[in-house]
């Protein structure tokens, strides 16, 4: 492998840095990690409070020499033939560290031996050489929280640390140390909950979130931002203690009911050549109507009812139900096709989980990060039919449909989730005195017959429905009136956006609807004050008519090019890290 690209092995594909911390994660339960600490360095010794370094420390059982020396071998890996447990594929720990740092080191230690190694882009790019150095013993671990006696090594385990990351997000420690809690009590809830595998083995695993403050010379915890012995999230809402029961201490927790008909199949698949049985299980839980009745009228407007469409993930855009188990770890979520009709309140409180084993990886799609299972989905009659349509994706589908239909026959639809108001509401652009709308934005003519005219209404309909399904028709047809009918063409509303976009933007005709990430240091720092302010209304249309200008240009250069629109993509997602960047240094300084 040549140098010259070595830092793009960085864009190699990981979702987050949650995702991230949750592949080294992987390797420490895969070891019989007990406890898992994830520690972050805050550095506030310079003007901007910066991650200085995160480390992923566990009590597992460690590595001897043999298996060390493949750890951090990208091609490389000691468990490609694993048929259960987490780590099949066997890159995780190099291919996250990479994503977030140039630097990471590693250190592993059983029976009274230290063995270090790292990876250092840097020093691959200088010497041109694309080779890892050899694995050395070492007296002691050489970080300065365990030299400084803040920390103290477990008899067994492993240490990865990324030195200066740089490609963290979210940036600050506080927030980190929030989205850790929420998105690793969910994907490893059952971890945190005690899970007995296939085989029969029984694991319990702790996970700590601790966050220290470095002053230039003296390390101290930060109690407020650290999170210790993190809580599981269940979506499945069946858990008796979760999140969920700090957070609505109201209720009577789980919060759901298990659907009676859930069911376990054992197929025979081929795997390297031999038969071999694998266990396929589909569990889904509904939320009690007394739970529902206890919100009101409007639940589905309530925290109670967001929790339950929100679920923990930070990029929710719709109803994403249905998880995917694979060896007791979350390795995707969304509705994979099963919700057809997004209308439906109901579909806000059931939950599916379809359980599989590593075994049929190649079956379900899974990739080598463990993020998704790309072939579960909803199969149409075609796909049922098809005969290149594995049994177990077939049966999963089918055995889903018919009992996602059981469970909403059997909710009562007044009580299943009331409507409500959107979090952001469409803005009304103020205009100027004498001014008129932008000029020159995409779309069609002015004169649009009435066929296109309910086309445009029907797609802007199902847009603003699958963003807030709890309003109803009546609001919905309101909002699109009023939207269509406005002078301007640029349609500004606040959205979550997750942590690298600063805008996102869909065209209905001739009126360019602009979602504003409200979640953004740009929109939360700067925009917002002139929100805020009668007097600035003519600077906030000035920041609308930039961002507006940017789409503009975006939707009359459009390409089919698949490299084109991935660069673009990647530019405004680098645009908007730069952007938040800068405005947290301005603001912290």
């Amino acid at each position: 492998m040549g140098v010259d690209n070595i830092f793009e092995m960085q864009d190699n594909g990981y979702k987050s840095t949650v995702s991230a911390i949750s592949e080294i994660i992987d390797n420490s339960i895969q070891a019989n990690a007990s406890n898992v600490d994830v520690v972050i360095i805050r550095n506030t010794s310079r003007s901007k409070d910066e991650i200085d370094e995160i480390l992923i420390i566990d009590d597992g059982d460690g590595m001897d020499m043999k298996t060390f020396d493949k750890a951090l071998q990208m091609s490389s890996g000691t468990r490609g033939k694993a048929k259960s447990g987490l780590g099949k594929y066997g890159q995780g720990l190099p291919n996250a560290s990479i994503s977030q740092t140039k630097r990471v080191e590693v250190y592993t230690y059983k029976n009274g031996v230290i063995l270090f190694n790292h990876i250092d882009l840097d020093e691959i790019h200088k010497s041109g050489e694309a080779y890892l150095p050899d694995p050395e013993k070492r007296s002691s671990i050489d970080i300065p929280l365990f030299n400084k006696g803040k920390l103290i090594a477990n008899k067994t385990g492993t240490i990865v640390r990324w030195c200066v990351p740089n490609r963290v997000r979210p940036k600050t420690a506080r927030v980190l140390s929030e989205h850790i809690e929420l998105t690793a009590g969910r994907i490893f809830r059952y971890f945190l909950n005690g899970f007995t595998d296939s085989e029969g083995k029984k694991q319990k695993c702790k996970i700590n979130i601790l966050v220290y403050e470095y002053n230039g010379s003296n390390y101290e915890i930060n109690d407020f931002d650290s999170r210790k012995d993190i809580l599981p999230f269940d979506p499945m809402f069946l858990i008796e203690k979760t999140q969920m029961n700090s957070q609505f201490p109201e209720s009577i927790h789980p919060t759901s009911d298990a659907w009676p008909d859930s069911a376990t199949k054992i197929f025979i698949v081929d795997y390297n050549g031999k038969n071999e049985k694998t266990k396929v299980e589909i569990k889904l839980s509904y939320c009690r109507k007394e739970e529902r009745d206890r919100y009101g009228r409007n639940a589905g407007n309530s925290e109670f009812g967001k929790k339950y469409l929100k679920r923990n993930l930070f990029n929710s855009s719709g109803y994403d139900n249905i998880s995917i188990i694979r060896s007791g770890r979350e390795i995707d979520a969304g509705n994979f096709g099963f919700i057809s009709d997004i209308s439906l309140p109901t579909n806000r409180w059931w939950s599916v989980e379809i359980h599989i084993e590593p075994i049929i990886d190649s079956i379900a799609g899974v990739d080598n990060k463990k993020q998704q299972a790309s072939e579960i989905k909803y199969l149409d009659m075609d796909q049922l039919s098809d005969e290149d349509t594995h049994e177990i994706l077939q049966w999963i589908s089918i055995f889903t449909v018919e009992n996602i239909k059981g469970i909403k026959s059997k909710m009562d639809e007044p009580d299943s989730g009331p409507r409500g108001g959107l979090d952001g509401d469409i803005e009304t652009p103020k205009l100027p005195p004498g001014g008129d709308s932008e000029r020159g934005e995409p779309g069609t003519d002015d004169d649009i017959d009435d066929i296109e005219l309910e086309k445009i209404k029907k797609e802007f309909y199902q847009w603003i429905k699958e963003r807030w399904p709890d309003l109803d028709d009546v609001e919905i047809n309101k909002m699109v009136i009023y939207a269509l009918s406005i002078r301007d063409n640029h349609i500004f509303i606040k959205s979550d956006l997750g942590d690298s976009a600063l805008f996102s933007y869909k065209v209905f005709g001739t009126k360019v609807l602009i979602e504003i990430n409200y979640t953004h240091s740009f929109y939360q720092r700067f925009m917002k004050q002139f929100e805020d302010d009668p007097a600035q209304q003519k600077s906030l249309r000035s920041l609308r008519l930039l961002i507006g200008s940017l789409v503009n240009a975006e939707v009359m250069n459009k390409t089919m090019e698949k490299s084109l629109i991935k660069d673009r993509r990647n530019l405004k997602s680098r645009m908007s890290e730069s952007l938040e960047d800068y405005i947290d240094d301005l603001y912290s300084s």
